[in-house]
C-alpha cells in the first residue's frame, strides 16, 4: 500500500509543472495606423465593379458619364458603392455609409491624383465598434479598384522577461482579423523592430507557429474584431532565418549538378549573387544572357554566381545550362518550390536574386533581374574592400517584392513579366503495347498564386498509327496538384522508340482584365513494344537489351547450384 501511495505521489509531482508549461498567453490589441509600421502592415484586395446592383439606389450629387457598382463588406455590414467617371473625366466615388439606399451628395467625393495613372480616396468606417480606415486606389481605365486596409491591430506580451510586439493584419480587407488569409507579425528577436516585409522572418500566417528562444507558440484563438488573441505553447518549430538587408546570409553547401562542391562560407571575400530560376520561367530565360554578361564583366574582379534551379526534371535543367553554357555552379534537388534552399530563402516567385557581400551579409534582393541596379550594387561592393557590417535596412534597392505573403492580389510583377505557372511531371519513358490500350499519367502542379483555367492536356509528335485523346481540366487552383491520364488508341503502329511530347495549354488571370494564355511542353520517349510491356514507365521496370540473360533465371540457377553443393558436402 505504501509503495502504491509513493508511486502516485511521484506521478503527481512529475505532472505538477505541466500546467505551467501549457499556460496560455492572452494578448490585447488596439487599432494603429499602418503607415506607422510600414507598407507590409496593409492588407490589399482587388475589388471588382459591376454595371449594376441587385437593387436600384437613388443618387445625389454630380451626374456621372459612366458608373459601376459593388458591395463593400466590412465586418457584418455591407455598404453599397458607386464608382463613376464624371463628364470632366474626373473619377468619383460614393459610399452609402448610412445604408439608406441613397448615394447622398455628402457620401461621395472626387478622387485625388496619386500618380499619373492612379487616383486615390481615404475612407473611415466603424467596424465592430472600432475605427477602421482603408484607402481606395483606381488604376485609370480599369474596371476594378484596389482596397488597402490601413488599420492593423497592435499589442504587447511579455516572454522571458522581455516585452514583445505583436501586430495582426486584415489581409483581405473585410474588417475581420481571423480569416485564413490574414497574417500577423511578432518581434521574435526582441530588438524592437518588426520585420514584416514580404519574406520577413517575423511575418507569419495565422496557422504558422513562431519560436522565441527554444519555445514555439501558435495562435489558439483570434477575435474577429482583432481586439484579442490567445497564444499557446506548441511543438518546436525551427525559427525563420532573417533575410533583411544587412542580415547575415544563411550558410549552405551542396554538390552541384556537375559535381562541383559549393559552400557559401568558403566564398567569404567574394561577392556572391544567388540566382533562383527555372527553365520553364520566361523571365528567367530572358534574364539568362544578361546574367552571363554580368558574370563575364565582374567574375575576374571577385564576383561569383550560384544558381538554385527549381526544375523538376534534372535533364531539362542540364539541357538549359548546356545550351546557354552557364559557367557557374547550379544546385538542383528536383523539388521545385519545396526545395531545401528555396524554402531556406523563402522564395515565392522567380527569378529571385540575393546579393551577398564579402563579409557574408545580404546587400541586395530583387524579384526579377533589374540589371542596372544589380550592376550598380556589385560595383559598389567590388569598389570597396567589403565589410561584415552591411548597410541599414533602409538601404535596400530593387524591384517591388512579391506580395503573396502579405495577401496582395495585385499581381503587378506577374502582369509585367508573365511566365508559365505549372510544373509538369512526365515519365522519362513510356512503354505500351499495340494489343492493350494504355494511358500516360501526367502530374501537374500549380506553382503560382493564380488559378490555371481551361487546361487541355494532350500529346504531340506521336508516331503514325497512335492517337491520344486530349484531357480537359476546368481549373487547377493555386499551389494544388493533380494527375491526369491521357488515353491512347492504336491502328497498325510501327514498333520502336519515338520521341514525343506532352503539351498543356491553359489560361491564368492576374486580375479581372489582365489574362495570359500559355502552352508548356515536356518531352518523353514513347516505346511501342510487345503486349507484356503495356503501360509501363521507366520507373516501373528495367529495360533489357536484346539477348540479355534474364536476371530471375540467373538467380534460380545460382540457387539450385548452391543446393547441389550443400548436398554433396553434407549429404554424407
Amino acid at each position: 500500500m505504501r509503495r502504491f501511495f509513493s508511486t502516485w505521489v511521484a506521478i503527481l509531482l512529475l505532472l505538477l509543472p505541466l500546467p505551467l508549461l501549457a499556460e496560455e498567453i492572452k494578448v490585447s490589441l488596439a487599432p494603429v495606423s499602418a503607415p506607422e509600421l510600414g507598407e507590409w502592415a496593409s492588407g490589399k484586395l482587388a475589388f471588382r465593379l459591376y454595371p449594376s446592383l441587385e437593387r436600384s439606389l437613388e443618387r445625389e450629387g454630380p451626374e456621372p458619364a459612366m458608373s459601376l457598382f459593388g458591395v463593400l463588406a466590412l465586418g457584418e455590414v455591407e455598404y453599397p458603392l458607386m464608382f463613376a467617371v464624371l463628364s470632366d473625366n474626373t473619377p468619383y466615388l460614393a459610399i452609402d455609409f448610412d445604408r439608406d439606399d441613397v448615394f447622398g451628395a455628402a457620401e461621395g467625393a472626387r478622387g485625388t491624383p496619386l500618380t499619373e495613372k492612379e487616383w486615390f480616396w481615404h475612407l473611415r468606417f466603424t467596424v465592430h465598434n472600432r475605427p477602421y480606415e482603408l484607402s481606395v486606389i483606381w488604376p485609370e481605365g480599369r474596371g476594378f479598384l484596389f482596397l488597402v486596409s490601413q488599420t492593423p491591430m497592435k499589442g504587447e506580451f511579455e516572454l522571458d522577461g522581455t516585452k514583445r510586439t505583436l501586430v495582426l493584419i486584415d489581409a483581405n480587407v473585410n474588417g475581420n482579423y481571423n480569416d485564413e488569409v490574414d497574417f500577423y507579425a511578432v518581434d521574435v528577436d526582441g530588438d524592437g523592430v518588426l520585420h514584416g516585409e514580404a519574406g520577413g522572418h517575423e511575418l507569419f500566417a495565422l496557422t504558422e507557429a513562431f519560436t522565441v528562444g527554444g519555445r514555439s507558440f501558435k495562435l489558439a484563438e483570434v477575435a474577429a474584431d482583432g481586439s484579442s488573441l490567445t497564444l499557446v505553447p506548441t511543438e518546436y518549430v525551427p525559427p525563420k532565418v532573417p533575410l533583411y538587408i544587412g542580415a547575415p546570409a544563411p550558410s549552405f553547401s551542396f554538390v552541384g549538378l556537375k559535381g562541383r562542391e559549393v559552400s557559401l562560407e568558403a566564398l567569404r571575400g567574394k561577392v556572391v549573387l544567388l540566382d533562383f530560376w527555372a527553365s520553364w520561367c520566361l523571365p528567367c530565360v530572358i534574364a539568362t544572357p544578361k546574367m552571363k554578361a554580368i558574370y563575364e564583366a565582374y567574375h575576374d574582379r571577385g564576383l561569383e554566381i550560384i544558381g538554385i534551379n527549381l526544375d523538376i526534371s534534372r535533364e531539362q535543367a542540364l539541357a538549359f545550362i548546356d545550351h546557354f553554357e552557364l559557367p557557374w555552379p547550379q544546385h538542383w534537388d528536383g523539388k521545385g518550390y519545396d526545395g531545401e534552399l528555396v524554402r531556406l530563402f523563402r522564395v515565392e516567385a522567380i527569378p529571385t536574386l540575393y546579393l551577398v557581400d564579402q563579409g557574408g551579409r545580404i546587400r541586395g534582393k530583387w524579384l526579377g533581374l533589374v540589371e542596372e541596379e544589380v550592376r550598380q550594387k556589385i560595383e559598389e561592393l567590388l569598389g570597396s574592400k567589403g565589410t561584415s557590417s552591411g548597410p541599414s535596412e533602409d538601404e535596400v534597392t530593387g524591384s517591388p517584392e512579391d506580395d503573396r505573403n502579405s495577401g496582395s492580389d495585385e499581381g503587378e510583377t506577374e502582369a509585367a513579366y508573365p511566365g508559365p505557372i505549372l510544373s509538369l511531371h512526365v515519365p522519362t519513358q513510356f512503354t505500351l503495347s499495340p494489343d492493350e490500350p494504355a494511358g500516360l499519367v501526367v502530374t501537374l502542379k500549380n506553382m503560382s498564386q493564380y488559378a490555371a483555367e481551361d487546361l487541355t492536356v494532350s500529346l504531340a509528335e506521336l508516331p503514325a498509327g497512335i492517337r491520344a485523346e486530349a484531357v480537359t481540366v476546368a481549373s487547377l487552383p493555386s499551389e494544388e496538384e493533380i494527375s491526369v491520364q491521357i488515353p491512347l488508341t492504336y491502328a497498325e503502329p510501327e514498333i520502336g522508340k519515338f520521341p514525343a511530347e506532352v503539351e498543356v495549354k491553359y489560361t491564368f488571370c492576374v486580375d479581372e482584365e489582365v489574362c495570359f494564355k500559355f502552352s508548356q511542353r515536356e518531352p518523353f520517349l514513347l516505346v511501342v513494344g510487345g503486349p507484356a510491356a503495356a503501360g509501363s514507365t521507366l520507373g516501373d521496370h528495367d529495360e533489357r537489351a536484346d539477348g540479355e540473360f534474364p536476371w530471375w533465371l540467373a538467380v534460380g540457377i545460382g540457387t539450385l547450384a548452391a543446393l547441389v553443393v550443400l548436398i554433396l558436402l553434407f549429404g554424407k
